[in-house]
C-alpha cells in the first residue's frame, strides 16, 4: 500500500469545540440535569472547552467562560417553572357577594360567620370525602397587597398592606392547604394609614382574590381560598331582629358549604385526589 499525504481533510460529522463555542445554546440543550447538579462535572466541562481551544483567550467574546454558569441558571429557571406549574391553586368559588358595611346609616346590616363556625363546615364536608386537615401546622403566607381594608381607600396614594396569613388547614398527603377569609382576615389588608371612618366596609371576596393571586404566583402547596359570603339582615318581611339574623347566618353557612362542594369537585377533576 502506498502512503499518500492528505492535501485536504474532511470536516468531521460531529460538532467540534469551536462550533459549540460559537453556539453555546446548543450545549445547554444537551447537557443532562445530573451533570449540572454536580459542580465537579460542570467545572470539568468548562475546563475542557476552555483548554480545548488555545486561541480562546484572544477572543473578544469569551463565551465559554460563562457557558456553564448561564446553562446552570437556565436549567434552574426551567426546573423552578416546572415545579410552580405543577402546583394547583383553585379558583375562587363564588357563592355570596362577600361584602357589606357596619356603622351609622347602614340599613341592611351584614351577618358574619365566625372562624370556628366556618372551620366546622369546611372540615366536616372534607372529612366526608376522607380528606383530613391539620389545623395547627398550616403554611404562613406573607405578602404586600392593596390596602382594601383602609377606611379611606385611595388606590392612587395609599401604601400597600403588609399581609401575613397562616393557612387554616394543611394536608401533607395531597400537599394542599386551605384558608377561610373571615372579617378578621380582611382587616389584615390594612395599611398604616391614620384615616378613620364611622362606617366600616368589608369585602372578604376581594381579599380572597388577592390571597389567591399570591398563592398562584408563589405557593409551594396546592391551595384553595374560601371566604365569608356575608349575608344581610332583611327587615322587610320580618321585624324580629333575632329571627332575621339567624336566617341570614344560615344562608351564609349554606353558601359557604356550596363553595366547599365546588372545591371537592375541582380537586377530583384535577386528579389531586382519586375520584
Amino acid at each position: 500500500m502506498e502512503l499518500k499525504a492528505i492535501k485536504k481533510r474532511k470536516a468531521p460529522n460531529y460538532p467540534t469545540i469551536d462550533y459549540f463555542i460559537e453556539n453555546p445554546e446548543l450545549l445547554s440543550k444537551r447537557i443532562p440535569d445530573k451533570w449540572l447538579k454536580n459542580k465537579y462535572v460542570a467545572s470539568s466541562l468548562a475546563t475542557f472547552i476552555f483548554l480545548g481551544n488555545p486561541d480562546i483567550h484572544k477572543s473578544k467574546d469569551l463565551k465559554t467562560i460563562v457557558i456553564v454558569e448561564s446553562i446552570d441558571k437556565e436549567k434552574k429557571a426551567e426546573n423552578q417553572q416546572v415545579k410552580q406549574d405543577a402546583i394547583k391553586v383553585a379558583p375562587i368559588f363564588v357563592h355570596g357577594k362577600g361584602s357589606g358595611a357596619s356603622g351609622c346609616i347602614v340599613m341592611s346590616p351584614p351577618v358574619f360567620i365566625s372562624e370556628d363556625e366556618a372551620l366546622k363546615i369546611i372540615l366536616e364536608a372534607l372529612k366526608a370525602e376522607n380528606i383530613s386537615f391539620d389545623t395547627v401546622k398550616g403554611p404562613v403566607i406573607s405578602f404586600k397587597a392593596l390596602a382594601i381594608a383602609d377606611d379611606c381607600l385611595d388606590e392612587k396614594n395609599v401604601a400597600d398592606a403588609k399581609v401575613k396569613i397562616k393557612m387554616d388547614g394543611y394536608n401533607a398527603k395531597y400537599n394542599i392547604a386551605f384558608e377561610f377569609v373571615s372579617t378578621k382576615d380582611f382587616n389584615k389588608f390594612r395599611s398604616d394609614s391614620k384615616c378613620f371612618s364611622s362606617v366600616q366596609g368589608y369585602d372578604t371576596k376581594k381579599a380572597a382574590e388577592l390571597l389567591r393571586d399570591e398563592l398562584k404566583a408563589n405557593s409551594k402547596t396546592n391551595a384553595v381560598v374560601f371566604y365569608d359570603p356575608i349575608s344581610h339582615i332583611n327587615f322587610e318581611n320580618s321585624k324580629n331582629w333575632k329571627k332575621s339574623e339567624t336566617k341570614a347566618k344560615e344562608e351564609s353557612k349554606k353558601l359557604l358549604l356550596e363553595q366547599v362542594n365546588d372545591f371537592i369537585k375541582w380537586i377530583k377533576k384535577e386528579h389531586i385526589i382519586a375520584q
